[in-house]
C-alpha cells in the first residue's frame, strides 16, 4: 500500500489534523493525507486528500521523504505542500478537528500516530 501525507506550514507552525471518530487510527492527531489510488500520482493524490479532509486546494512542492511503516506493508510519502485556495475546513466523516502549531508544542501532545514527531522534526530542518 502506497499513502502521502502533506507537511503544510504557515511560518513555524505545521497544520495537523485529529481524525474522525469512524476512521482508521480514531482520534489520533497526525499530518493530513491518505491512501494513493490506483493510477494516482502521489502530488494527485495529496491534492485529492487534502480537498477531501480539508476543503484545500494544495499544491505539492517536494517530496521531504518515503517512509516505510508497518514493517514495509506502507510507504508513506511525505510532501511539503502550500496551500493555494481555501481556508482549512475539517470534513466531518474524515477529520474531527485541525489546529496549526509549533513543533515544540507537537511534542507535548498525546494522542499523536506515531512518526508524527519525526516526520515534523524532518521538515523542520528543510
Amino acid at each position: 500500500m502506497r499513502g502521502v501525507i502533506g507537511i503544510v506550514r504557515d511560518g513555524e507552525r505545521f497544520l495537523i489534523i485529529q481524525r474522525a471518530a469512524t476512521v482508521r487510527a480514531p482520534l489520533k492527531w497526525c499530518f493530513p493525507g491518505g491512501e494513493i489510488e490506483d493510477g494516482e500520482s502521489e502530488e494527485d493524490a495529496l491534492a485529492r486528500e487534502l480537498r477531501e479532509e480539508l476543503n484545500l486546494t494544495v499544491r505539492g512542492l517536494r517530496q521531504l521523504a518515503v517512509r516505510e511503516k508497518h514493517d514495509g506493508r506502507l510507504l508513506l510519502y511525505c510532501w511539503a505542500a502550500q496551500i493555494v485556495a481555501g481556508r482549512p475546513t475539517p470534513n466531518p466523516a474524515e477529520v474531527a478537528q485541525c489546529q496549526w502549531v509549533t513543533l515544540e508544542e507537537l511534542r507535548g501532545w498525546d494522542e499523536l500516530l506515531p512518526g508524527t514527531i519525526e516526520i515534523a522534526e524532518m521538515a523542520d530542518l528543510t
